[in-house]
């Protein structure tokens, strides 16, 4: 009986420290409005890579949600960004931040002006675009 109630003793923290440290150290980041605006866009552009090259219209319908989520993510900062101490690096890299969600949303645009004109080199040129800031973007602002 004695040996039953150490075990339940040991078990409960030994269970309690297994969930709690299996989890990601931020698991709640993908909660965060910038994640799921993120994600929103990031949706729209995997769903646009896997459709027919001349599907004009659903590719103009992809890349404006793209721009949508992009736009709705740029009311938002990113957390390294708001735990950055206040002075000038920190208002240099809020303003770089929405340079590039600007920029960002202008090739989105770019690219679904090119499908609805139907030109498959302007789509070439927006995508490489866009791919090139999203990777400025990743690497510079998101938390790896």
């Amino acid at each position: 009986m004695k040996s039953n109630s150490l075990f339940r003793l040991l078990i409960v923290p030994v269970i309690s420290a297994g969930v709690v440290f299996s989890q990601p150290v931020h698991a709640d980041d993908d909660d965060t409005p910038l994640a799921k605006s993120m994600t929103e866009a990031s949706d729209a552009l995997k769903a646009l890579r896997k459709m027919p090259k001349d599907d004009w219209a659903g590719g103009a319908e992809k890349a404006r949600a793209a721009a949508e989520g992009i736009r709705k993510g740029m009311e938002f900062i990113p957390a390294m960004l708001k735990d950055m101490k206040d002075g000038v690096e920190k208002d240099k890299a809020l303003a770089d931040y929405r340079r590039l969600m600007g920029l960002n949303y202008a090739a989105l645009c770019e690219l679904e002006l090119a499908y609805l004109e139907k030109d498959a080199a302007k789509i070439e040129a927006a995508t490489t675009s866009w791919k090139a800031l999203k990777k400025e973007g990743h690497k510079k602002y998101e938390d790896e």
